[in-house]
C-alpha cells in the first residue's frame, strides 16, 4: 500500500511541476514588462525635465494619433491638411507648449505607472510657480516590436483629452452647422440654437471673451449646460487671463458639473478664492480618487483645505504624508508649518521653519511672520523664541 502511495505522489508532483514553472515564468515576464514600462516612460519624463520633447514625440504613433484627433469630426479639409503637416513636422514643440512654464521650462514628476500585458497607464505632475500643479494621465501600449507608444493623455487642467481639445479647436477654426450640431447631446436643436452655438464657437476661436458671454446669456438652459459651452468658457477665460470672466465661467462649471473629477483642478480656482472650502476639499478628494496615485502636492493641498475647514488633526496628517512622500516639496513644508501651529506643536513647527529657510531660502523671522495673525501663537511660544536666539 505504501508503494502505491509513493507512486501516486510522484505522479502528482511530476504533473504539477511543469505547470508551476510555466506559471512562474508568466509572472516573471509580466514583472519584467511592468518594469520596462516604468523605465521607458521615466526616460521620457527625464527628457522633458531637460527641455527635450523629442522622445515624447517619438513615442507617438503619429498616423494613429491624427486619426484620434480627426476621427468622425467634421473638420474643414484645408484646416485638417495644415494641422497634419504641422504636427508631423513640429509635434515635439507643439506638445511642449502645452506644459512648459512662462520661461519655457518643465518640472515633471512621474507619480505612478501601472501596466498589464501590452497596455499601461501613467500619471505625471507638472509643477509651476506659486504652487500651481497640473496632472496628466497617459494611456500607453507596447507595440509588437516592443516599442513604448503614447496613445493619448488626459489633461486635468484643461478638463479633457489632448486629442479632444485639438479636435474641437480644428472644428471651430472653420465651423459648419453640421459640425457644430455634433457638439450637443440632444437631437432637437433648432436652427436658431444652432446659429447661436456656431457664433459662440467663433467667438471662442477669435478670443472674444465679452462676445462669448453675451451669447451665453441668450442661450436656453439646455444649451447653457452643454459640456462644450461650459468647458470652452473656462478654457477661453484662462487663455486670455480674464479673471473676472473666468469666475463667471467657473460658477457655471460648478453649477452644471459639481461632481465631475475631470474638472476638480479647474474648480479650485473658484472654490478657494470664494472661500467655499468644503467644496474645495471635496473636489480635491474626487481628483485624488480619480488619479489613484500617492502625490505629495495633493496631500499638501488637502492639508490646506482641511485646515481652513477647521480640521487641524487631518491637516497635520495630510502634511506629514506629503513630507513622507516628497521631503523636497516646498508646499509640503508650508502646509506642515501651518498645521503644526494650529495643533500647538511648536517644536515640530521649528523643524518646518528650518527646512523652509535652509532648503528654499526664506527668512522667517518675526518681521515676516507677524503679518499673519494665525501665527501669533507661534511667535509667542518659547520654542520660537529659543529658535530665534540660535539664528542671531
Amino acid at each position: 500500500m505504501r508503494i502505491v502511495q509513493q507512486i501516486f505522489f510522484l505522479l502528482v508532483v511530476t504533473t504539477i511541476q511543469p505547470s508551476f514553472v510555466f506559471a512562474q515564468a508568466e509572472v516573471d515576464a509580466e514583472v519584467a514588462a511592468q518594469q520596462a514600462f516604468r523605465d521607458d516612460f521615466q526616460t521620457i519624463v527625464d527628457a522633458m525635465n531637460v527641455g527635450s520633447f523629442e522622445p515624447f514625440a517619438a513615442a507617438i504613433d503619429k498616423d494613429d494619433f491624427l486619426e484620434r484627433i480627426f476621427g468622425l469630426r467634421l473638420i474643414d479639409q484645408k484646416v485638417k491638411k495644415k494641422y497634419k503637416e504641422d504636427f508631423k513636422l513640429n509635434s515635439a514643440n507643439m506638445i511642449k507648449s502645452t506644459v512648459a512654464d512662462k520661461e519655457g521650462g518643465v518640472r515633471a514628476t512621474l507619480l505612478g505607472i501601472a501596466s498589464r500585458g501590452t497596455r499601461g497607464r501613467a500619471v505625471v505632475r507638472f509643477d509651476y510657480e506659486n504652487f500651481q500643479f497640473r496632472y496628466h494621465e497617459y494611456d500607453l501600449r507596447r507595440s509588437d516590436k516592443g516599442r513604448l507608444i503614447i496613445i493619448d493623455w488626459f489633461d486635468f487642467l484643461a478638463g479633457e483629452r489632448y486629442s479632444d481639445g485639438v479636435g474641437t479647436a480644428l472644428v471651430i477654426a472653420l465651423p459648419s452647422k453640421v459640425a457644430v450640431r455634433k457638439f450637443v447631446d440632444f437631437n432637437s436643436i433648432s436652427e436658431r440654437e444652432l446659429f447661436q452655438l456656431t457664433e459662440l464657437m467663433k467667438a471662442a476661436r477669435d478670443r472674444r471673451v465679452d462676445k462669448y458671454f453675451e451669447i451665453v446669456d441668450t442661450l436656453d438652459e439646455k444649451l447653457k449646460r452643454q459640456r462644450i459651452v461650459v468647458l470652452t468658457g473656462v478654457q477661453l477665460t484662462k487663455l486670455v487671463r480674464d479673471r473676472r470672466k473666468m469666475r463667471t465661467a467657473l460658477i457655471s462649471m460648478a453649477k452644471y458639473f459639481p461632481d465631475e473629477p475631470s474638472y476638480s483642478l479647474m474648480l479650485l480656482d473658484y472654490y478657494f478664492p470664494s472661500r467655499k472650502y468644503e467644496d474645495a476639499m471635496q473636489a480635491l478628494l474626487r481628483l485624488h480618487q480619480r488619479l489613484d496615485v500617492d502625490d505629495a502636492a495633493m496631500q499638501a493641498r488637502l492639508s490646506a483645505a482641511a485646515l481652513v475647514t477647521g480640521n487641524a488633526t487631518d491637516a497635520g496628517a495630510y502634511a506629514d504624508r506629503a513630507l513622507t512622500l516628497e521631503p523636497g516639496l516646498e508646499l509640503g513644508w508650508w502646509s506642515a508649518m501651518r498645521a503644526r501651529v494650529a495643533l500647538s506643536q511648536f517644536d515640530r513647527t521649528i523643524e518646518a521653519l528650518q527646512q523652509l529657510e535652509q532648503q528654499f531660502g526664506h527668512s522667517l523671522g518675526p518681521d515676516e511672520l507677524q503679518r499673519d495673525r494665525s501665527l501669533a501663537s507661534l511667535l509667542a511660544s518659547e520654542d520660537y523664541k529659543g529658535w530665534l536666539a540660535t539664528r542671531e
